[in-house]
């Protein structure tokens, strides 16, 4: 199904509106966007997969930086990003991660993120499905 929803990220200043496909299962949620903020040439393709049985999300990004992240609030993480200047391992120890319900309509990951031994930055990924569907 498709929806309409926000997303706001440490990485930008402004909320992000958009279109996505949606399709939330019993085992699993999958949501699906893409993104091109103002002054980008290319598309960036995002996929967020959330296994509900095991609570790990995996967001994928492709495009000119392409990244696949692990969320596990059991243990810490590595993902990888990929940028035209080279590849970055990062370790990611997350805090919480929420799920769309009755009571909230927001998927959102809280978590810390490091590369190497320098210092935790923290962020909060918040993807708000917004009212109307499409």
């Amino acid at each position: 199904m498709k929806r309409r929803v926000q997303i706001t990220t440490g990485a930008f200043e402004e909320p992000y509106e958009t279109d996505c496909i949606y399709d939330d299962t019993s085992s699993r949620l999958i949501i699906k966007w893409v993104e091109q903020h103002e002054g980008d040439t290319n598309k960036s393709i995002y996929d967020i997969y959330f296994d509900k049985e095991l609570g790990i999300a995996t967001i994928t990004r492709k495009g000119d930086i392409t990244s696949k992240l692990v969320f596990d609030t059991g243990k810490r993480t590595q993902g990888l990003v990929k940028t035209p200047y080279g590849n970055i391992v990062v370790d990611i120890i997350t805090d919480y991660i929420t799920v769309p319900s009755v009571l909230s309509p927001k998927f959102e990951i809280c978590y810390d993120m490091a590369q190497g031994e320098g210092s935790l930055i923290k962020n909060t990924f918040s993807l708000n499905l917004l009212l109307q569907n499409l």
